[in-house]
């Protein structure tokens, strides 16, 4: 059975490759998924871009969306950042699975993923890398 989920798992992601990354862990004992990236000044990949906002929020789209609050983090020195969303209940024995948006945010431009991140507890999923050029103005700047 779990050689048939480890298939299984493995076909999801290979399907799934030119969309979103998979995930690169699980812990079992864990009601939080781990969520990382990098943003890069361009699509050579090779300058990482520091402090820019990183929001992991609901995707609202999704008939599983996450239903707690919208966390923040900001891009290091090296472009990266990571979350993590808690994925239970104050007990911490509640655990689901749910998809979010994040959106990126940096002087003025921002960027959204559009949805169809799907964390479950315990995982690390890592998103494909983003660059600046992305990045369109906000709010009508």
């Amino acid at each position: 059975m779990r050689s048939r989920l480890a298939v299984a798992a493995g076909l999801t992601c290979v399907l799934l490759l030119f969309v979103v990354s998979c995930d690169e862990g699980i812990d079992d004992w864990s009601s939080s998924a781990k969520i990382t990236g990098y943003v890069y000044t361009d699509r050579t990949h090779t300058r990482g871009v520091e402090g820019v906002q990183v929001i992991l929020e609901a995707d609202i789209e999704s008939e599983t969306p996450y239903e707690g609050p919208d966390r923040w983090t900001t891009t290091n020195a090296s472009g990266y950042f990571e979350g993590n969303i808690f994925l239970g209940n104050e007990e911490g024995d509640y655990k689901y699975v749910a998809d979010l948006d994040v959106a990126y945010f940096w002087h003025g431009k921002s960027f959204r993923w559009g949805g169809g991140v799907t964390v479950g507890p315990g995982s690390h999923f890592t998103l494909p890398p983003v660059d600046t050029t992305m990045f369109t103005l906000t709010g009508g700047e």
